[in-house]
């Protein structure tokens, strides 16, 4: 008999068990709970899972229908309406087609599929309450969708219904992180570096032992521009600060989970590039500085989180492009740079200070004149008391250079890669008017770049997104970024060579934070992916999801 592929056997093995389950669906003339309609799932993923998403919709159905004594609408039923309707994108508009389709309960989700591994994402929108219900299980490969789906289904069934599942479907524990065996291969063999890669998902050549399994959080319709973490409420757990294109978004953490428990807006004229946290004060709660900025000039603002949506402005309205830079030798400081008259961005970056609500600068930061704010970072790689800048070029080519300018090293290969930028024709502007003068060019911001001792072995490391793309590095103002990796680099005595990297990821990285612990024996990257990012939907609203990997560093890799 010939073998049969995976892809093959697992779709009729799911469809041959709902219909096993459809057969213990309960008789019309069952007790009935109410009526639930499903929506087709939307797929997040580079190749056809149509079997998939059918699949987790009748699974669902079948689940609770056979649980909780559901009447459970008819896919083509509820499929017309879609049609007739338009798909929804706002709470109002769902709970509208609920009550179209006469639905006591509308539920909607997608499927994310990142490496081998699966996620489910779920709402369950309730007619008479505004607000949805979340939910939300993850697989670590198509083998054990069917399980996963079945703990959504008895979630749903507990936080929805208040209909306990019975102990044999408790969740299993996880084994500790430091125990976890890598699950996680990748798609792309030939993208690993020499050196010991087995399934982690990571490629390595030295400095790290071994990469435990990444985790994700639930996926979040959120345009992802910058992300951070800090404990802004002092109950000694930081919080998760994402920031779209007009608001910062608060976030509790409760392991991968994010629950969002406060937002701070922002000028919907004024689009945001970047956010950076430190306490600069010196009162013990950090501060968020968020830059922002529309075609011509910036207008940032900066404040302490109250909680919920309150906050105590440090300052609003600041005509400058704000950063928070660590200065060796001096520690966190306030970084600005001002727009010129008919560019985006002036020479000159300069620390900033306070007087009266009212930024005003200081000295200047010596840096290459060619470097904007958010190019560089500063750091002394080589251990001999001077300081290198490590900046990105226009051409995506990293660069470590001296204070004065010059060259040490420039990359070969391409890193960074973004689609955030400042600058740009105003809105609506034809595109005949835009002449040749550079009035109108648009400077791109590129994520952070990260220097830390991540390993604990006396030498900087460099941290750097690698946003894959050809075409975007062609074409100036056309960025799309469908994967990217995450580098890990150390200076040589000569040039920055590879420690690790990520396996492809599947999306564009939009930020990233690495977070060692105090031992620096481990670190936690977290990075932050918008999943969906073609030409079509650059207007439409994105769907972002944080990732979180586990680093061990107690050994070296042997060479």
């Amino acid at each position: 008999m010939p073998k049969q592929s995976k892809h093959t056997f697992f779709p009729v093995l799911l469809a041959a068990l709902i219909f096993v389950m459809h057969l213990a669906l309960p008789t019309l003339g069952a007790a009935q709970a109410g009526r639930i309609a499903f929506l087709p799932f939307k797929a997040n993923a580079p190749k056809d899972m149509s079997y998939l998403t059918s699949g987790i919709r009748d699974m669902l159905a079948s689940r609770l229908a056979s649980e909780i004594g559901l009447t459970v609408i008819d896919k083509a039923v509820v499929d017309k309406a879609l049609a007739g309707a338009g798909t929804p994108t706002q709470a109002e508009g769902f709970l509208s087609l609920a009550k179209n389709l006469q639905a006591d309960y509308l539920v909607v989700g997608s499927i994310t599929a990142l490496g081998s591994s699966l996620s489910l994402d779920a709402k369950v929108f309730e007619t008479g309450k505004a607000a949805p219900q979340s939910f939300y299980a993850t697989a670590k490969s198509e083998s054990e969708i069917i399980q996963s789906i079945d703990s959504l289904a008895w979630d749903i069934s507990e936080k929805v219904f208040a209909h306990k599942r019975p102990a044999s479907a408790q969740p299993t524990p996880q084994a500790a992180v430091s125990q976890a065996p890598p699950q996680y291969a990748t798609a792309h063999p030939e993208r690993a570096l020499s050196g010991r890669a087995g399934n982690s998902p990571f490629v390595y050549s030295k400095g790290i032992n071994s990469a435990f399994d990444f985790t994700k959080s639930q996926n979040m319709k959120l345009s992802l521009q910058s992300m951070e973490t800090a404990d802004l409420d002092g109950d000694g757990v930081a919080e998760v600060i994402l920031a779209d294109q007009d608001s910062v978004h608060i976030y509790k953490r409760d392991g991968s989970r994010l629950s969002k428990v406060g937002k701070i807006s922002g000028s919907k004229s004024f689009r945001v590039h970047a956010i950076s946290v430190a306490d600069l004060n010196g009162n013990g709660k950090p501060e968020i500085y968020v830059s922002a900025a529309d075609h011509q000039n910036p207008s940032s603002f900066a404040f302490e989180w109250l909680g919920e949506n309150k906050a105590s402005y440090i300052f609003k309205d600041a005509l400058w492009y704000v950063r928070v830079i660590q200065i060796p030798g001096e520690g966190a400081v306030l970084a600005g740079q001002r727009a010129d008259f008919d560019k985006a961005v002036a020479p000159g970056i300069f620390r900033l200070g306070l007087a009266g609500g009212t930024v005003k600068p200081g000295s200047s930061i010596e840096v290459p004149p060619q470097v904007n704010l958010f190019d560089f970072t500063i750091a002394d790689l080589d251990n001999d008391g001077s300081r290198e800048i490590i900046a990105i070029d226009r051409d995506d080519r990293l660069r470590v250079m001296r204070s004065s300018g010059s060259l040490l090293w420039k990359s070969d290969d391409y890193y960074g890669g973004t689609t955030s930028f400042i600058g740009g024709a105003p809105p609506l502007m034809d595109i005949d008017e835009l002449g040749s003068n550079g009035k109108y060019d648009r400077i791109y911001v590129p994520s952070r770049i990260i220097v830390q001792d991540v390993n604990g072995d006396g030498i900087i490391d460099v941290i750097i997104n690698k946003n894959l793309s050809s075409s975007s590095r062609i074409f100036k103002n056309m960025k799309n970024y469908p994967g990217g990796e995450i580098h890990a680099l150390t200076w040589n005595g000569i040039g920055l060579t590879p420690l690790w990297q990520t396996r492809k990821i599947d999306g564009y990285i939009a930020d990233y934070l690495l977070r060692p612990n105090a031992e620096k024996t481990r670190a936690e990257l977290m990075v932050g992916i918008i999943i969906s990012t073609s030409t079509m939907e650059m207007f439409s609203e994105q769907t972002a999801t944080v990732l979180m990997y586990q680093l061990d560093f107690t050994k070296k890799t042997e060479q």
